[in-house]
């Protein structure tokens, strides 16, 4: 079971990190309200969900593997 939750939490964030390069290339806006969020707030924010995407699968990995 938790294998599988660390498998889904990883593919949620590497489609958050697939969206944000997607905003990257495109020039895509976000606007909140008022407040217009800055292109350069998805370098950082791809960057962290596909570390954290690899670290889901790594650690999905490492729990399926049998302790000896």
């Amino acid at each position: 079971m938790q294998k599988a939750a660390l498998y889904i939490a990883g593919l949620f964030f590497a489609a958050g990190a697939i969206a944000h390069l997607v905003r990257l290339a495109t020039g895509f806006q976000i606007v909140v309200g008022d407040l217009a969020v800055p292109i350069w707030a998805s370098y950082p924010a791809a960057l962290i969900a596909a570390l954290l995407a690899i670290w889901m699968v790594v650690a999905a990995q490492r729990a399926a593997a049998p302790t000896a």
